[in-house]
């Protein structure tokens, strides 16, 4: 796969630094975070459009960068980070991703000016494809129909995809997308969450050095700090993973246990709460010290139970025992091959985690 990443280059100089997508492309535009099943629907539509697929997107997320100082509401935590998305596109069988930048005065570029710029002048694909909600250009003010019309002259032609939304589930009649695996981590409901991404939910952080309270326990772990958004606080099955420095290809991976939270057990009288943090222990394996500064991945398989204060150490080390068996048989070959992407189709068919998707609207 192709990476084509213009995110440093200042947007007012990257049309002149932009080449071509190879001929027959078709690009995918949007934001991409997650890269869940509707992200996925897109990818699935350009393949029937064009001979090579490009996914688009933009670093910084728009949403960061119109979060300014005093706006009455914020960029919602990242599902992924650059180098996840770029292993998921990686499986997903894309051919280029792009990543341009985005700042201020792309945020004031008017529609035409956005599909000049970067379309037209810059990457000119064979063909566009596009969510139903896409927005583009200054105060949001195009959208499919826009798009449409502007490439037309062109002879690009824009596809759309409607929205794709769950058909059973607590996420019922939802749409399949960012705000609904946001929704499912935040409550801890990780299975579902795999069920919208199509794989399982994982965060990508750096260990950093710890209290070393897990290694006196016997249970030594990494401590992983990251800015993704993290599952709701408890103890969780999962695999812990070496990533390559920039997060995008996979070293090796183990079997392990997480917990999310403040350590309760060992909170001062007095003191308040500890900070939050990310706790891994890999299973049957000390890795010593050999993890600290390196980048890792901990994608999350089911929450065990919720954090707890413990009358004594040795009720904490009793109970670390009692969820590493409980986890053993969650941690099966069949679910760390769901650590990675496959390819789907628009019309996803239901998944392990009892989320099943379904098409509404009437096609292209």
């Amino acid at each position: 796969m192709r990476v084509l990443d213009f995110s440093t280059v200042p947007a007012a100089h990257a049309p002149g630094g932009l080449s071509p997508l190879p001929a027959g492309t078709a690009a995918c535009l949007g934001a991409f975070d997650g890269m869940h099943r509707g992200h996925q629907g897109l990818i699935a539509r350009a393949r029937t459009l064009g001979s090579e697929v490009a996914v688009v997107t933009f670093e910084p997320r728009p949403s960061e960068v119109l979060a300014r100082p005093g706006a009455t509401r914020s960029a919602p935590p990242r599902l992924q980070t650059p180098g996840q998305r770029e292993h998921v596109c990686r499986e997903l069988g894309v051919d280029t991703l792009v990543i341009l930048r985005f700042d201020v005065g792309v945020s004031r570029l008017s529609p035409g000016e956005f599909v000049e710029q970067f379309l037209l002048q810059g990457l000119r694909p064979a063909a566009v494809v596009v969510g139903y909600d896409f927005r583009f250009g200054a105060k949001r003010a195009g959208g499919p129909a826009e798009l449409k019309a502007l490439l037309a002259p062109a002879g690009i032609e824009v596809s759309v995809v409607e929205k794709i939304t769950a058909a059973a589930g607590p996420l019922a009649g939802e749409k399949l997308g960012s705000t609904a695996v946001r929704e499912l981590v935040a409550a801890g409901e990780v299975a579902q969450a795999a069920g919208v991404l199509g794989r399982l939910y994982a965060v990508a952080g750096k260990v950093e050095h710890g209290a070393a309270r897990g290694r006196a326990l016997g249970y030594p772990t990494a401590n992983v700090a990251s800015s993704s958004l993290h599952p709701k606080g408890g103890v969780y099955a999962c695999f812990l993973t070496l990533l390559d420095a920039d997060g995008s290809h996979e070293l090796q991976s183990w079997p392990a246990v997480a917990n999310l939270g403040t350590n309760p057990t060992f909170e001062d009288a007095g003191e308040g709460a500890n900070p939050s943090t990310l706790e891994v222990h890999a299973l049957d394996v000390d890795l010593g010290a050999s993890l600290y500064d390196r980048a890792v991945e901990v994608s999350f398989v089911a929450r065990l139970r919720d954090e707890q204060r413990f009358a004594s150490v040795n009720d904490l080390r009793e109970a670390i025992a009692a969820d590493i068996e409980r986890a053993r048989p969650l941690l099966t070959p069949a679910a760390a091959a769901r650590r990675h992407a496959t390819r789907v189709e628009p019309e996803s068919a239901p998944d392990k985690a009892g989320v099943q998707a379904k098409r509404i609207g009437g096609g292209r």
